[in-house]
């Protein structure tokens, strides 16, 4: 008798959190504020990676402005291209939402002469690589999954462009998971590029996986209300986060805490820029001896080396944390949240059902939501596929979709299924 009525108490004290911590991202959703003061934003990761990468002492003070190019070379190069380069443009500080910033990103051009009008324009929304600077894409590469993803499209004929992100490569921290931050790079990226006598498509479509499909879609979001004369023809996300209400009561309910998994490292990312929104919250004080070792290092380990020093530190939730970090990271989750779903341009949403960085359900709720809100997506499930997989299982569908959407076709919508 007494077992049972320890265990009911167990299970009371757990719905209590549970239901606070849904209290707490409501309030948050609506009070945090969107714009943070420069102060207020602690310094991680910086490093002068080499001179085409500091901001001149002045910067346009228009959003969208083409500061330099140069050649890219070494890791950074995507073999399908024929030409590789590297950028410096002028974009909004997505954290205070006033400021005109550097932001570093790169183009891939594909061989042969451009078509009438211009080279098809991609813009892709990379996914995580880390909040220091020597992880920005067109200084540190793409890993293996990237390019095997996006040499096929510059095979296709179409160009490739992408933002490294505001705070990577560039000073200041990179707000890891700020879709505001993500749209204004994405949006100001392909005004850049517009403005040179590059031979692009005035038109549009932005890719995006993982952190990038939050990027991807967030720039459609923005769109409209920020960049009014962007000519942005579709949207192309795959592994997409969503932190809704009832996907956080999911994963709270469903945790293991005892699980050494990627989303420790995640998480850690997501601390530090809960640092940025939180003056009083740091990092370092809610880690374990166990952790702090591994979790120093963060400002200068990548993606896929921070997350195997935390496998093999055997990291977990209750590894990692002295303490409960709901709140700092619910308050991440509202940064990461869309302006809105009702989005002026199509969908296309690529999902795997063996997702396990951005679970299938999860996936599925922000379709319920984006259907809900009128949007017009046109899904795919890859059955069977994890993170990476869908991603490049999508590969000729989402070529197709841009091909559609670029010369101004009607995409089939999902949602009138549903």
């Amino acid at each position: 008798m007494r077992t049972i009525f320890k265990g009911g108490l167990i299970v009371l004290g757990l719905l209590i959190a549970l239901l606070l911590i849904f209290g707490l991202w409501l309030w948050n959703a609506t009070r945090l504020p969107v714009d943070l003061p420069p102060s207020q934003v602690p310094v991680r990761g910086d490093f002068v990676l080499s001179q085409f990468y500091v901001p001149p002492e002045t910067i346009p003070s228009d959003p969208g402005v083409m500061i330099r190019q140069e050649t890219l070379e070494g890791n950074s190069v995507l073999e399908s291209a024929d030409a590789n380069i590297r950028l410096l443009y002028s974009s909004t500080d997505g954290l205070g939402g006033q400021d005109v910033t550097a932001v570093s990103g790169a183009l891939y051009l594909p061989a042969g002469e451009a078509p009438e009008g211009g080279w098809p324009l991609m813009i892709w929304s990379h996914g995580t690589v880390g909040i220091g600077d020597v992880c920005a894409p067109s200084y540190a590469g793409r890993g293996e999954r990237d390019p095997a993803y996006l040499n096929p499209w510059l095979q296709q004929g179409f160009a490739i462009a992408a933002s490294d992100y505001q705070g990577l490569g560039t000073p200041g921290t990179h707000p890891y998971m700020d879709a505001r931050t993500m749209a204004y790079n994405n949006l100001d990226l392909a005004r850049a590029l517009h403005s040179t006598d590059l031979p692009l498509s005035t038109n549009f479509v932005i890719a995006g996986q993982s952190q990038g499909a939050t990027g991807a879609l967030a720039s459609a979001s923005y769109a409209e209300d920020y960049a009014g004369g962007a000519d942005l023809a579709g949207v192309i996300a795959t592994g997409i986060p969503h932190f809704s209400p009832p996907v956080i009561w999911e994963l709270a309910a469903n945790s293991d805490r005892d699980e050494v998994s990627a989303s420790v490292g995640l998480s850690l990312y997501m601390l530090a820029f809960a640092e940025m929104l939180d003056p009083d919250f740091e990092m370092d004080a809610v880690l374990t001896d166990q952790a702090r070792t591994v979790v120093e290092k963060i400002d200068e380990t990548c993606v896929f080396d921070f997350i195997s020093a935390t496998q093999q530190a055997r990291l977990s939730n209750s590894t990692t944390f002295n303490s409960r970090v709901e709140v700092p990271l619910i308050k991440v989750f509202s940064r990461a949240g869309l302006y809105n779903l009702d989005f002026d341009t199509p969908v296309f949403a690529g999902s795997g059902t063996a997702d396990k960085i951005t679970p299938f359900f999860m996936q599925q709720e922000f379709l319920a939501d984006a259907c809900d809100a009128g949007a017009t997506i046109n899904a795919v499930t890859y059955d069977g596929a994890n993170h990476n997989q869908g991603l490049l299982q999508s590969t000729q569908s989402a070529q197709d979709f841009a091909r559609l959407v670029l010369s101004g076709g009607e995409v089939s919508n999902s949602c009138e299924e549903r």
